[in-house]
């Protein structure tokens, strides 16, 4: 109704959008073609990794067989020896939305890259006054992320404290912004609303984690089948002959799940297997799915809640009812600027957006940027823990992590006390 009342007051209504979110393995891409197909709409890809050239099934892009002739975007152009940044993806995508829009279709935008969707809102800094100097640029692109963070907190520390030192490519967004524009990010942002540039519909199909966990499980073994450690050993190939490092896995095309997973068994490094690199490759589907979950509760949510509806791809066989029928009847709707009559999310999950929206730990939700360190934890880096937010502070404090950690930091202690008392009393004796 919201939605309706805003359009109603507004005598220039924005060009549609439709966005499709989503964990991994939740059939994202099955629903953007039942939707492009139903709307006379193209796909436009928003998967960090489907963007790059071949390796279709480690990628998960959806067999072009299986399309229905839509038309797909911003997919499997970028080469293997390129990083694609943010900004590249933002004006690609940017420059697809208007392409078919000047054809009279609808954009369906889909992936699970969901960093990506902030190009959608207008809080976004594009005016650029100046280039970076060669210093400024060597910053840019540096791999340092404890000097690319301490650079931006003699700059801005307020917007700063509202990014993880590791969060590198955020960091670097801020730096490129004020390097740009001669002004602070903090000082940018702060006359600036967080309203959507289209007329947008979001789609968040949800699956209950029991039931994803086999099902992301079982989609690994069938990737196995259909020969994606062929895929692998062709990425392995280029790896080799362009002399990369296990560095290199945290950017590009080598952060797709399954090459640094299967990386000790393609160089035959001892003890390693296949099973335990098929494994590992689980492992890590299932963290990643987890991950988009926090991430569109904690950074999407806030921003576009009005404008979002979750879908039950639960029970897969129930498709038709729970997730087909139920976002074509929400999208009827929304071509024609009706009001929506269906629930934002049906009873079984409403949680998941009433917890969002009141009882969240995310700090962008409640302008908690405070930062905590704990000196008795490790991150992956090996340095010490840092959260932020309260809520965040508090559940790590809470934590069986925390608790162990400092179970055996205290006994260490205890240890090296009861040793050095030891050593006193022999030398006195």
């Amino acid at each position: 109704m919201l939605r309706w009342l805003t359009q109603k007051l507004n005598p220039m209504p924005k060009p549609k959008v439709i966005v499709i979110a989503g964990t991994t393995g939740v059939g994202k891409s099955q629903l953007s073609i039942q939707i492009a197909s139903h709307v006379s709409g193209e796909v436009i890809n928003s998967d960090s990794m489907q963007v790059y050239k071949g390796v279709p099934i480690i990628t998960n892009k959806h067999p072009v067989l299986e399309r229905n002739n839509v038309s797909h975007h911003v997919m499997n152009h970028v080469n293997w020896d390129e990083e694609y940044y943010l900004h590249r993806f933002e004006k690609e995508c940017l420059s697809a939305i208007e392409e078919i829009h000047s054809r009279g279709k609808i954009p369906v935008i889909v992936g699970g890259t969901h960093y990506y969707l902030q190009i959608l809102l207008s809080k976004r800094v594009d005016q650029k006054t100046r280039v970076p100097t060669t210093d400024e640029q060597a910053i840019l692109d540096s791999n340092d992320s404890d000097a690319v963070y301490g650079v931006l907190q003699k700059i801005d520390p307020s917007i700063a404290a509202k990014y993880h030192p590791n969060d590198t490519r955020r960091v670097r967004r801020m730096l490129e912004i004020y390097y740009t524009t001669g002004q602070r990010p903090s000082e940018t942002f702060a006359g600036q609303k967080n309203t959507l540039k289209f007329d947008t519909l979001f789609y968040w199909i949800y699956s209950k984690p029991e039931t994803l966990e086999p099902r992301l499980d079982s989609r690994v073994d069938q990737m196995m089948d259909a020969g994606a450690l062929s895929e692998l050993e062709q990425l392995f190939e280029f790896y080799k002959n362009h002399i990369y490092t296990q560095d290199d896995c945290e950017h590009g095309v080598w952060q797709v799940i399954g090459f640094k997973e299967f990386l000790a068994w393609l160089e035959k490094t001892p003890g390693a297997s296949f099973d335990l690199s098929v494994d590992r490759m689980k492992l890590r589907t299932r963290q990643y799915a987890k991950k988009q979950v926090k991430w569109i509760k904690k950074m999407l949510l806030p921003d576009v809640k009005d404008h979002l509806f979750v879908l039950d791809a639960t029970d897969l066989q129930k498709w038709d009812q729970n997730v087909a029928a139920r976002a074509m009847a929400i999208v009827d709707k929304f071509i024609v600027s009706q009001p929506i009559a269906e629930e934002h999310a049906p009873p079984t999950l409403s949680g998941l957006l009433i917890d969002d929206l009141s009882g969240t730990s995310s700090p962008k939700a409640e302008k908690d940027w405070n930062q905590y360190v704990c000196h008795t934890c490790r991150d992956k880096e090996d340095k010490p823990l840092l959260a932020i937010g309260d809520k965040n502070w508090q559940v790590h404090l809470k934590s069986r992590r925390h608790r162990t950690n400092s179970t055996r930091a205290k006994r260490q202690k205890q240890h090296q006390q009861w040793k050095e008392n030891k050593l006193e009393s022999s030398s006195f004796g």
